[in-house]
């Protein structure tokens, strides 16, 4: 950790069940086989990935950070728009507030689409969102995202202290992330499965209006 000493790795319900997978260990958010994987992979190489998705806040590329344990916070918006990149098959896109006016006369003022920046190939894209599909049909998440769609995938999160609450997820039209917590405090919270998730799930339902298109499986993983 910045100025030395070390790190003790917990996970948020208690001891941990052996040995996981990349794929169980993402289901039930085991912190510390994380945790083993930025260090694997390097803390550099996680910054980078991140930033390229487009996570904007300030990264120290400490090990901490591949489980959340950030100096600075990150913003929903920059969440919504990192996992939206897994949603359009690793293809990054600048976050737009407004994509085009509509003037009471019948014009229409469009804005320029950028066509975007290819950050991961379209089986990194893929094989992340089926296993993060899994965390909505039978991991932290199930029971609380169902909105409607068999093709959506997504992640819960939690802080030490159940202070923040998190779920961003999406589908091949969406991204949306939610967080829930306090903004000038460490007070509880809850877990990001039951506290953030009905939220997420209450509004997918409302925004995707049942257009649940599948996730492209693509010519090679």
């Amino acid at each position: 950790i910045p100025g030395g000493g070390t790190w003790t790795v917990n996970n948020s319900e208690g001891e941990g069940g052996g040995t996981y997978d990349l794929e169980s260990a993402t289901w039930h958010s085991v912190n510390v086989v994380f945790a083993q994987l930025d260090l694997d992979v390097g803390p550099e190489s996680v910054t980078e990935t991140a930033k390229e998705m487009g996570i904007e806040s300030p990264l120290q590329s400490v090990p901490a950070e591949g489980i959340g344990g950030l100096a600075i916070g990150v913003t929903p918006l920059e969440m919504a728009d990192a996992y939206a990149t897994l949603a359009n098959g690793g293809v990054h896109h600048d976050p737009t507030a407004v994509s085009k006016v509509e003037f009471p006369d019948g014009k229409v003022d469009d804005f320029e689409k950028d066509s975007g920046k290819r950050v991961l190939t379209e089986g990194q894209a893929y094989e992340v969102t089926r296993i993060l599909e899994g965390v909505i049909t039978q991991g932290t998440g199930a029971g609380y995202t169902s909105m409607g769609c068999s093709s959506a995938a997504g992640k819960t999160g939690t802080s030490e202290e159940l202070s923040d609450a998190w779920f961003v997820g999406y589908t091949p039209l969406y991204s949306t992330a939610v967080w829930v917590g306090h903004p000038t405090s460490r007070e509880y919270t809850g877990f990001g499965g039951p506290t953030a998730g009905p939220i997420w799930a209450n509004y997918m339902s409302a925004a995707v209006e049942g257009d649940c298109p599948e996730f492209e499986v693509p010519s090679s993983l």
